[in-house]
């Protein structure tokens, strides 16, 4: 029995390497086959089921990294130009087909040593770009994942909203507030006479305030500021979600709030100190939030007239005001 089957392992194996090479030997003597072949290769790249994780369908992390390591391979099997092209097996048009391969190759070899030197190091620039971008998407979900496991930020407290609103008195509005939270923020204001509505991305967190009335809306609040155009604010409020995002994107949503507060115009940092954490907190949430001391010196640095305040009575012991030069 042992033998039986053995042997018809060995008859397959065998009837699988005959078909290999047949279909060689056609692709070899056949130009068209091989055309077709490239084709059918660029066809099931473009639509293959890992191919969502391109287009954001919802891939898992693997399914993305799987993909982009066989485009990266179809790359290097593609870039690759050969000048050796196929002459067939038909007798006349195989001698033709020799004949011009034979006068052209010298040209033609020239032509293709400078276009694969290129694409030798373009393949390489593009798999340390991935490797690059795969390196920033890991730091930007690292934060997020690592905020699951502990407690969100804190909503802002009565003294917090009377404290920035009193540091927003000359703002006429509108004043966004980044992120809000129910609204105490929003609300110290709006009852200060200013102007102001507040993002959040939890339908849940503004639950309250929308049905006290004010103006807080979903969104993303990184992205809110991006969408507002230049000069269209004279206040801008940072708190909350700033305590969980990395120092790259924290310096990144300083200009766009310069950007959009009128020259006259102010920005309020409203953070707990870093040095407040302790605990699981304090090591999950290495690498994200910066002091109220670091957010003032990075307003300095792009030319604001910054003022630190003391504040007594609530989670956020210093408020940093800035206005732009």
């Amino acid at each position: 029995m042992l033998n039986d089957a053995t042997g018809a392992r060995e008859y397959v194996n065998r009837i699988q390497a005959e078909i290999t090479e047949e279909a060689h030997q056609r692709r070899e003597s056949n130009p068209t086959l091989a055309i077709q072949e490239r084709e059918i290769n660029q066809a099931w790249t473009r639509s293959a089921p890992s191919a969502a994780a391109v287009r954001g369908d919802g891939a898992s992390p693997a399914e993305v990294k799987a993909h982009s390591e066989h485009l990266l391979g179809c790359i290097d099997d593609l870039s690759l130009l050969s000048v050796d092209a196929p002459v067939g097996k038909r007798k006349g048009v195989r001698q033709l087909k020799g004949t011009v391969r034979a006068l052209t190759r010298w040209y033609l070899r020239y032509l293709a040593d400078q276009v694969n030197a290129f694409n030798h190091f373009l393949v390489g620039f593009l798999r340390s770009a991935e490797q690059r971008i795969a390196r920033l998407e890991g730091d930007a979900h690292a934060a997020e994942i690592m905020g699951e496991f502990v407690d969100p930020v804190l909503d802002a407290d009565h003294v917090l909203g009377q404290a920035v609103a009193d540091q927003l008195s000359q703002c006429d509005g509108p004043v966004a507030v980044v992120s809000c939270g129910s609204g105490r923020i929003v609300s110290a204001l709006v009852q200060a006479g200013i102007t102001a509505h507040g993002v959040d991305d939890s339908v849940d967190a503004i639950n309250d305030g929308v049905n006290e009335g004010l103006d807080l809306r979903v969104a993303a609040p990184s992205e809110h500021l991006s969408r507002i155009a230049d000069g269209s604010l004279s206040g801008v409020v940072l708190t909350r979600f700033v305590e969980r995002r990395g120092p790259v994107e924290l310096s990144t949503l300083i200009d766009e709030a310069l950007r959009c507060v009128t020259p006259s115009g102010r920005i309020v940092v409203a953070v707990a100190d870093l040095s407040a954490r302790s605990g699981p907190e304090a090591e999950l949430l290495r690498g994200t939030g910066l002091s109220p001391q670091t957010w003032a010196h990075l307003l300095r640095k792009r030319g604001c007239v910054v003022e630190v305040s003391a504040l007594t009575g609530s989670r956020v012991t210093t408020l940093v005001t800035a206005q732009p030069q």
